[in-house]
């Protein structure tokens, strides 16, 4: 073996390409053959461009609105100065804090649920509205006291008498179911404080009541419930009146 490095031949060999038909040879940078697009790629990419230019002009259209006036919103809260010379309108809380005066019966059977009236008049000593009685339900009064009485008499009012059967006697409910103005229930609920009625806040109205024996020995009162113009005031004598007036009170004023 000789010693000499081999020289060159002056003659340069390519290395030989890959002989698999269609793969490019990249060892010497031969270009990458062009891909073909897949026609549904291409028809999705222009659907979501069209959705999201018909997307930006929906929202235009609900900021801006269809006029080019902004259009309102729908949550904000409506502004509580009204212009001059305008009437704002009632709102639902309004109504809600404003309740509506009772519808008031007209004849005394329609104040008591059914039955009550003959659970008190089935033994015949007590009757409702007797006919001795009768003619003079416009002059009587569910009060002994001179003011109220000066407050009940100009009333629209519903009088209501179970009295005894056989004639006028020491034993009686006599009720009357009086449509008032609001300064006139204001002055009846002071009456009645002054004059030491025991009185307090029930079923959204006023209560009042006071019983005491009378010169005879007869054990008397008086009950009054006062609620948004609509008075029922009671007296009576020598009976049970237990439940007579909260009966009234939840028929003109269901809960």
């Amino acid at each position: 073996m000789s010693d000499q490095p081999e020289q060159p031949t002056g003659q340069f060999q390519p290395l030989e390409p890959d002989a698999t038909p269609g793969q490019p040879d990249v060892r010497y940078g031969a270009p990458a053959p062009k891909r073909k697009r897949n026609p549904v790629v291409i028809g999705l990419s222009v659907l979501a461009g069209v959705l999201a230019i018909a997307l930006v002009v929906v929202i235009g259209l609900l900021v801006v609105g269809p006029g080019g006036t902004p259009a309102a919103d729908s949550t904000r809260t409506p502004s509580a100065t009204a212009t001059a010379g305008s009437t704002p309108a009632p709102t639902l809380t309004d109504a809600a804090e404003t309740p509506a005066a009772p519808v008031r019966p007209t004849e005394c059977t329609q104040l008591f649920p059914a039955g009550y009236i003959e659970s008190l008049t089935a033994d015949g000593f007590l009757e409702l509205n007797p006919a001795w009685a009768q003619p003079m339900l416009s002059e009587s009064f569910g009060s002994n006291d001179d003011a109220l009485l000066a407050l009940l008499e100009p009333t629209d009012r519903l009088t209501c008498d179970l009295n005894k059967a056989s004639g006028a006697g020491e034993v009686f409910i006599l009720t009357n179911v009086a449509s008032v103005e609001a300064a006139v229930q204001a002055a009846a609920i002071a009456r009645m404080n002054e004059a030491g009625f025991t009185c307090s806040e029930e079923t959204g109205g006023t209560m009042c009541f006071t019983e005491r024996a009378d010169p005879s020995g007869n054990t008397v009162g008086e009950r009054h419930f006062l609620r948004d113009g609509t008075w029922v005031a009671t007296r009576w004598a020598n009976v049970a009146i237990t439940g007579w007036t909260q009966t009234i009170v939840a028929t003109l004023f269901p809960a």
